[in-house]
């Protein structure tokens, strides 16, 4: 039968037709239910996904309504029709539907669709009920003082959290549908007349804009909302985080938060350099022990670029700057050794990033006994083999540390690639080569712009649209 010969009204007013077009849309899949039901007096019909709902939600909410002795009490089918949605189902979120194209998308996102035989509209009435996952303290981002929740991978449970901490009218939430073949929901959250209606704009744009097959996480975004400036972008321009509170301090400094459904982690636009070494437990002890902790956080920062670099510099071609004491023990630790120290740190580098790399993908009981006793055993095994020398082992753990050190795990894995950089340069020219690797370094941070905020905006100045 040809569907397109008829109006959408009286395709609706045609169960028949209905069933009809949802076999050609939906195939065979048997996670659909087509349900024939009596609706009073009426013949009725009920469609949704097993899926997306619950049969004991359905049982309560939906049908035990349908069978109410009230239903059959008004005398025509649009009269029966009407009292569903305003009295039946007006606790819950339910529309008219019109257009018969327009029953799969609702089916899809978890609405049940209700028809009676002869009424040319539909009632949609959201019907979803998912087992997800209870709110639990963040995983990479660990709490010693704060909050212990955590996002989930539902974002209405994330907009809830960001709303219980903002009684504020002004807090606006905007839905924008991402992925041809997912159609996963993604949300914006701001508050208006705080946040600037220019990045606002260029957020809504960027979503508008976009033309990916599927999206499952918030990192599938990331690049879509990196802003292109004027240089590589080899820094993270997008903050993201697992902690409500970090992204809720974020909101009230002007920023915009970004909401993915089926992803923990809510992405903060715009972002600046200093955004991924605070913390929000920084606010919540002590003044000086929070300033001396984010401060920590930027000499470690330092550390794990430099190290590496500035002991292959002074060994290799600046022996004079080493203190005669400590000159003899790195001799005497490196005598023997068959390979020159660039050698050694690319080596030990390369080991640890194996290691960091099977200790994260192996399943979580066993992935923190390899990643400790295979660096303990490997270290040592090492320099009692006299492939390395002890004073390598220590530089390269010291690097290590340090770079986990800043609270977002994104922006230190940023380091690692710099690091490198670092060491091949000190290798060629030696202190010349590190000198050099900071100054290009630092011209890549003051070209980066992250929604027209200059990446380093903590150090200049800004106009009207400061960022804090």
């Amino acid at each position: 039968m040809n569907l397109d010969n008829h109006g959408h009204g009286e395709q609706l007013s045609s169960l028949e037709r209905v069933k009809q077009f949802f076999q050609s849309k939906f195939g065979q899949t048997t996670d659909l239910a087509v349900v024939s039901i009596s609706i009073g007096s009426y013949e009725g019909l009920l469609c949704y996904l097993t899926t997306m709902t619950s049969s004991d939600f359905i049982k309560k909410q939906v049908l035990k309504e349908l069978a109410s002795p009230e239903v059959s009490s008004p005398p025509t089918k649009e009269a029966v029709f009407q009292q569903l949605g305003n009295n039946h189902f007006a606790g819950l979120t339910h529309e008219v539907v019109t257009d018969l194209e327009q029953l799969p998308p609702k089916i899809v996102l978890g609405y049940g669709i209700i028809l009676i035989e002869g009424v040319p509209m539909a009632l949609a009435v959201d019907v979803r009920s998912l087992n997800s996952r209870s709110i639990e303290e963040p995983t990479t981002q660990n709490v010693v003082r704060g909050p212990k929740e955590g996002f989930t991978e539902s974002a209405d449970t994330n907009m809830s959290l960001i709303r219980r901490r903002f009684n504020n009218v002004n807090l606006r939430f905007e839905k924008f549908e991402l992925g041809y073949m997912t159609h996963t929901a993604v949300y914006i959250a701001y508050l208006d007349g705080e946040v600037d209606t220019e990045i606002v704009d260029q957020v809504r744009e960027k979503l508008k804009q976009s033309h990916i097959d599927s999206l499952f996480d918030s990192g599938r975004i990331e690049e879509l909302l990196h802003s292109k400036g004027k240089g590589m972008q080899l820094f993270p321009t997008v903050y993201n985080s697992e902690r409500p509170d970090a992204v809720c301090r974020h909101m009230t400094n002007k920023r915009i938060a970004i909401i993915v459904d089926g992803s923990p982690f809510v992405l903060v636009v715009p972002s600046i350099f200093t955004d991924f070494f605070k913390s929000p437990e920084d606010e919540y002890q002590w003044f000086v022990i929070g300033s001396f902790s984010r401060y920590l956080r930027y000499f470690a920062f330092i550390l794990s670029l430099t190290v590496p670099a500035l002991y292959i510099a002074v060994t290799s071609y600046h022996q004079e700057l080493i203190p005669s004491i400590l000159l003899t023990s790195i001799a005497a630790q490196r005598e023997g050794i068959p390979f020159p120290a660039s050698i050694e740190i690319l080596l030990m580098e390369i080991t640890f990033e194996i290691l960091r790399e099977a200790g994260t993908r192996m399943p979580r009981i066993v992935g923190a006994t390899i990643s400790i006793v295979g660096a303990l055993v490997l270290g040592e095994a090492a320099v009692q083999a006299g492939v390395v020398s002890n004073i390598t082992v220590i530089v390269v753990s010291l690097t290590a540390i340090s770079g986990f050190v800043a609270p977002i795990y994104t922006f230190g894995s940023k380091v690692r690639f710099f690091r490198f950089g670092m060491i091949v340069l000190s290798s060629v020219i030696g202190l010349y080569g590190l000198v050099l690797g900071c100054c290009l370094l630092m011209i890549q941070l003051t070209r980066i712009e992250s929604f027209g905020v200059p990446y380093l905006s903590l150090f200049s100045k800004w106009d009207k649209r400061s960022v804090t």
